[in-house]
């Protein structure tokens, strides 16, 4: 025979059993009116007025009460209903339940509690006066202290007894949100946040559409208990939090981001999750070769979780309560496919052509959006239209502040122009960054094998001596791509405790795929170093970091430039896994002579005796700059002559501790010999005869 009809809610039951039961308890020893009592009567009748229908009448006495409610125990509307179903709580139960928890939302209660713990006193109640009530409202059998102990919900630390007295003195306390989350009431576990409105327009527009297709097959994985949660790896700004608020919605949960040391550490807050009708998403910080256990389900298994990741950890499996191992289903986030992204560019920047040039960056949508408005802002403050350089300049603020702990930014843009190379070298860089621009559509069309290994990040090594232009080299690439330029600061990433290295690198890399920069290894020969035979321990932690080194490298998927001043310096291993190296040679004359133009400009001297300089004077670009910024501070802002050049390269040669040339300290004498055009002295030792015309150089 079905029970009768449930005329009002759970929490409705609970409420008045408890104020009704307190208020039978509290009169048998009261003498005469007690306004105290009066008051909570009244407080348990407005309860109960809210929730029933108006022709049920609210239980006149305690006797009353307990017949109206045998009739539809057990009560299973709401989440109060579902854990007394889950649990077969008894009627006794409930009430110590209830009791814990009704005293945190009624203040009566709290005076009247504390009026019956007299002399100690206390608005919570204590295990004794819990006890107490028990045996005289339902019985001796009822409860005691040793089935208190082995209620689930005691085990489990959700109903928690306050205190290292005897268990008699101490205090029962049960969550304020949790009993919130049961009476079905909107609530926020402190310390946690809401996640993302999924019903918000911008929403949906960042995911990649294949993601958002196995939202409905995920969601009923996850309804069904089929598994424990969903794991979601992708890098930061992928929106991996805003497809688990799609997921949690879907599923007719709420998102809720819970801080992973509250979810381990409050036991009443995945019970809140499942009985509140949230949906936890936990952001673990792991690092290589590192794990989080979820905590062990109890006897109330908890709800369905989602965990977000990056590349790096993994979760490790459970048991519940059976022995049944229970795991996390794992989904990678794909990236946008370039005609979304080119969409979402176009529908945030309005500039079709625009969007077309911004959509080659490998950006998450989340990104693609903030940068947007940044980039229009940024237009907007110099009453412009928006162009290329709003979004690279966009791309340079956003995210900085992540990259900026393990890497520096490397500012200015080096156009065509300003970077001076043998013509083969630029053809190299220049292939480098055609080869960046199609990292998506390279594999279209290529054999199974290529197919097999799918990877659209860029590896370059730049060999050259110092000053012979590789940085520059590197930000040429990075300006031809409108992405940042970051140079990895080894000294931030290298970390004396085992562990914290790859940790910090893989960090890096994160941040570094989640906005598409490109990452600067300047002597990359002291990370990526040959690896010994020795086995010392220092030793071996030192290969197991260069492996973990070449392996994240070869699986980054952006654009990492190293650079080296001898090749033979480089693991062997690792030149393998480059996908270009390219030698920066010392700069031959033609190329210094573009040195010396491009470094001077319109305060130069004039061409003669640039054209003698480069003849006479080997030096790399690094060396020019710095000659010519000496000569500057002592030009005092005006024309550079030959005798501020002088001194600036004097200083450039003691630094090398070297002497000038004698071609060139001649030329203070007023003599200077001008190479033939495209060509240079074979001999510069002292006495040796100049090749080319002879001018008077004043200086």
């Amino acid at each position: 025979m079905s029970p009768p009809r449930q005329p009002i809610t759970t929490s409705a039951w609970v409420a008045a059993l408890v104020r009704h039961g307190v208020a039978a308890f509290a009169a048998n020893g009261a003498s005469g009116q007690d306004a105290l009592l009066d008051a909570l009567g009244r407080e348990t009748a407005l309860i109960w007025r809210a929730a029933a229908p108006p022709d049920v009448p609210p239980p006149t006495d305690w006797p009353a009460l307990l017949v109206a409610l045998e009739a539809v125990w057990p009560p299973s509307e709401g989440p109060l209903g579902a854990l007394i179903g889950d649990l077969g709580m008894t009627p006794a139960e409930v009430f110590v339940l209830g009791l814990a928890g009704a005293v945190e939302e009624s203040h009566l209660l709290g005076l009247v509690l504390d009026r019956l713990q007299a002399p100690t006193g206390g608005a919570r109640p204590g295990v004794h006066l819990a006890l107490a009530l028990v045996t005289e409202l339902f019985g001796v059998a009822a409860l005691d202290v040793h089935r208190l102990l082995a209620l689930p919900l005691v085990r489990e630390g959700v109903l928690v007894m306050d205190g290292d007295a005897p268990l008699p003195s101490r205090r029962l306390r049960l969550h304020p949100a949790l009993w919130s989350a049961l009476n079905g009431h909107p609530m926020i576990w402190p310390g946690c946040t809401p996640g993302p409105d999924p019903d918000a327009p911008t929403l949906r527009e960042t995911l990649p559409s294949a993601l958002l297709a196995q939202v409905p097959k995920l969601a009923d994985l996850l309804l069904r208990g089929d598994s424990a949660g969903l794991t979601l790896r992708g890098p930061p700004g992928s929106g991996r939090g805003r497809f688990a608020a799609v997921l949690a919605a879907a599923a007719g949960h709420t998102a809720l981001e819970v801080p992973v040391a509250l979810w381990e550490q409050e036991p009443a807050l995945p019970l809140a999750c499942r009985y509140g009708g949230w949906l936890p998403v936990l952001r673990p910080r792991l690092g290589p070769g590192e794990s989080w256990q979820p905590p062990r389900p109890g006897v109330i298994a908890p709800g369905p979780c989602v965990v977000l990741l990056g590349p790096d950890g993994a979760i490790g499996s459970g048991a519940d309560r059976l022995g049944a191992e229970t795991g996390l289903l794992e989904v990678a986030l794909p990236v946008l496919d370039p005609a979304e992204r080119r969409a979402l560019w176009t529908r945030h920047l309005g500039d079709e052509a625009l969007a077309t040039r911004a959509a080659n960056a490998l950006l998450g949508g989340p990104v693609i959006v903030g940068l947007a408005t940044q980039a229009r802002l940024l237009a907007k403050r110099a009453a412009v239209a928006v162009a290329d350089r709003h979004v690279a300049e966009a791309r340079g603020l956003l995210g900085a502040e992540g990259l900026r702990l393990l890497a520096q930014p490397v500012a200015g843009r080096v156009d065509a122009a300003a970077l001076v190379l043998p013509p083969l070298v630029r053809a190299d860089l220049d292939a480098a960054i055609a080869r960046a621009r199609q990292r998506e559509t390279v594999l279209d069309g290529l054999g199974p094998t290529l197919a097999a290994t799918p990877n659209p990040g860029l590896r370059l090594l730049l060999v050259g001596e110092s000053g012979t232009g590789k940085t520059l080299a590197a930000s040429y690439v990075a300006g031809e791509l409108g992405a940042p330029l970051y140079r990895v600061d080894l000294a931030a990433v290298m970390n004396k405790y085992i562990g914290e290295s790859e940790k910090n690198l893989g960090a890096l890399l994160d941040q570094a795929v989640a906005h598409d920069v490109v990452l600067l290894f300047d002597e990359a020969d002291s990370v990526f170093g040959r690896r010994t035979e020795r086995k010392e321990t220092g030793e071996r932690y030192a290969n197991m970091l260069t492996n973990f080194l070449l392996t994240r490298i070869e699986a980054h998927p952006g654009i990492v430039v190293l650079t080296t001043n001898s090749r033979e310096r480089i693991d062997p291993a690792f030149t393998r896994r480059l996908d270009q190296i390219i030698e920066v040679p010392l700069p031959g004359f033609e190329e210094r002579l573009r040195l010396w133009r491009s470094h001077l400009g319109k305060r130069g001297p004039g061409e003669a005796l640039c054209r003698s300089l480069a003849g006479y004077c080997d030096l790399a670009g690094g060396q020019v700059r710095n000659a010519v910024l000496t000569a500057s501070a002592q030009a005092a802002g005006g024309p550079i002559g030959l005798a501020e050049l002088l001194a600036g390269l004097r200083s450039e040669y003691r630094k090398m501790g070297r002497a000038l040339p004698p071609q060139v300290e001649r030329m203070q004498a007023g003599l200077t010999v001008v190479p033939a055009p495209g060509a240079a002295p074979d001999d510069r030792s002292a006495g040796a005869a100049p090749v080319g015309a002879v001018e008077q150089v004043r200086p």
